[in-house]
This record gives structure tokens, sequence and C-alpha cells, in this order.
């Protein structure tokens, strides 16, 4: 299951009420946590093929808390997953990751051969220096040198990462960053403005806020010029069927279990 790849280091007391009824909630309902960890904390992160990472959590200012960059999110997992198992290849490439949070996957990434990592996420300074954090933690002086944190806020094309790396990533990584539809079209640009000519955008989100939401992102991508190589819905247990606009009326908790997992390339021509 996807949500046994990770535990928390410092979680709260097994006596706390709140962790008692999220736990209860959990066992009666199968009801999946879409998030894990707390701000300032430690998570683990258990791989069978690559072993295990220890990520902190970013503990932000409250006026950042919207951002919630303090956890990590199944469509990290997700993310790490299909970059380990090469599905999603970076092996020989150059990554980046928006709106890192924690920076699983762009970790992965690192140990997964890619010739270049960058880590990126909103310019604050709590933001990128836990990500920088996770890096020294995790990765060894050689890999660090393939490795780096930058901060941008998408659709800032004019800013240091776009003006600097213009087509210049052949990946591109975007876990869980698909919640806020204002902010759709700033990340397509972002993401249209980096990627390479035929690079790839793998874009995952979870349902946990509306199928409308994740939707309306592959819509901004297309409207960037991305053109759609495959979208795919896939559950916490590894079912896969086929992504679908509208389901109608959604269980909310069943509608948890699930991500949807969107491929898109720039056009080479």
């Amino acid at each position: 299951m996807l949500t046994n790849t990770i535990e928390e280091l410092d979680p709260r007391s097994e006596s706390d009420p709140a962790t008692v009824f999220e736990d209860s909630l959990s066992t009666i309902f199968s009801d999946p946590r879409v998030q894990h960890g707390e701000p300032g904390k430690y998570v683990l992160y258990k791989s069978e093929e690559l072993g295990d990472f220890k990520l902190r959590l970013a503990d932000p200012d409250p006026s950042n808390h919207s951002l919630f960059s303090h956890f990590v999110w199944n469509a990290a997992l997700q993310a790490a997953e299909l970059i380990t198992t090469a599905e999603f290849n970076v092996a020989g490439k150059k990554v980046l990751e928006v709106g890192a949070g924690a920076g699983l996957p762009g970790i992965i990434a690192v140990y997964c051969d890619a010739e270049e990592t960058v880590l990126s996420d909103y310019p604050v300074p709590e933001f990128l220096s836990n990500i920088q954090t996770n890096l020294e933690i995790n990765l060894s002086r050689s890999q660090l040198a393939r490795a780096s944190v930058i901060g941008h806020e998408w659709g800032q094309t004019d800013d240091r990462l776009c003006t600097t790396r213009a087509g210049a990533f052949d990946k591109i990584i975007a876990a869980d960053c698909l919640w806020m539809e204002s902010r759709h079209d700033n990340l397509a640009k972002s993401v249209k403005t980096l990627l390479a000519r035929d690079g790839e955008l793998l874009a995952i989100a979870g349902f946990h806020t509306g199928r409308d939401k994740v939707a309306g992102f592959f819509d901004a991508a297309e409207r960037a010029g991305l053109v759609r190589v495959k979208i795919t819905e896939k559950d916490v247990e590894g079912a896969e069927r086929e992504w679908v606009r509208d389901r109608g009326q959604e269980d909310p908790v069943e509608r948890k279990r699930w991500l949807a997992i969107g491929v898109f390339r720039q056009n080479g021509l």
C-alpha cells in the first residue's frame, strides 16, 4: 500500500485525543491519509529498492501555511515510486521539481541517476532552506554536486530560474500542486517555459480537494501548448483505471484513495 512507505518519526503521543480520533477514523472507514507528518517534524520514506530517506518538514510562518509545503502528500509518494521503477525515467536527464515541499521526488531522481536535479518551491527562506537540509541529510557529496535548490513563483517567467534555464529541463515533476485553481495557468506557463523540446511533465494529484481542480490544471496545460501523452488514475493499493473527468457523485472517503497521474509533453516541432 502506498501509504505504508512513509511513517512519522516524531508522532504525537498515542494518548493524544487528536491522534486517537484520526486512527479510529482510518480503521473504521478505511480512510487513507493523504498528507503525512507535522510542521518541523521528520518522516521516514521507505523504499524497497533504494533504502530509507529521512525528511524534515518545513515549519513555515503562519502566513505561508496555506501553501501546504509542510507535509508529504500521497502524490509525492506516487511520483517517487514512478521514478524509482523508471516508469517516469529520469536517468541521464535534467530534472526540475516544482512545488517541491520536502523534496522527496527530487531526491529520488538524484538516486535514479538524473544528470541534474533542481528542486524549487515558493521563494521564502523557510521552504528553500528546508529542502536544502533534506538534500544534505540524504545525499552523498557526489550526489549533492548534481542537485540544487532555487525559489520560483509560478508564472514569474522573468525570474532567475526562467531567464537562465528556459527550455533546459527534460523532465518536470509537479506532485500535488494542482489544488489552487487560481494558479493553474501560472504553473502551466512556468512548465511551458522551462521544459525542453520533447521534454515531459509528470503531474500527480489526489482528488481530496475535488476532481474538478485536477481536471482544471490538465486543461490549463493543454491551453499552454503542452500535449497530453496519457492520464490515468491509481489508488493507494496500486489498482489502475481510466481517467474520467466526471464520475458523478463520488463517495468522499473512496475518492481520497485515488490519484490522477498525467504526463504531458512539450511539442518538439
